[in-house]
């Protein structure tokens, strides 16, 4: 009996080992960076890195339903847009962007009345 309470025990600590182990190995926090247009015609956001599965989402909308325009992803290295997609009034639009490998990305939203977001 007592060989089975020590082998039960063996087992929950090995178990909380492997936990702490793949607690200690998780990436930190996302990162996520905003633009806000308000009355201008275009934002832009501070840059974020893309996560360790070379990806990137973005998105954004606008706060008034006759307004419109893009939220854009660009590459802060290169200078190059690497996604996009159409944004208007009646709702968020997100996407999520695969394949990167440059360091550092970064949105853009265009229209007035524009808020949006980029996360990695």
């Amino acid at each position: 009996m007592q060989k089975k309470k020590l082998a039960r025990m063996g087992m929950v600590a090995s178990t909380m080992a492997a936990v702490a182990v793949g607690i200690a190995a998780s990436p930190a926090s996302a990162a996520s960076t905003g633009c806000d247009s308000g009355t201008n015609l275009s934002c832009t956001s501070s840059s974020i890195p893309a996560n360790g599965k070379h990806e990137v989402c973005f998105g954004g909308k606008h706060s008034a339903l006759s307004y419109w325009g893009r939220a854009e992803l660009w590459d802060a290295d290169s200078g190059v847009i690497v996604a996009s997609i159409a944004t208007n009034g009646w709702r968020w639009q997100d996407k999520c962007q695969g394949g990167l490998y440059g360091q550092h990305y970064y949105l853009r939203g265009t229209g007035a009345l524009f808020r949006g977001e980029a996360w990695n």
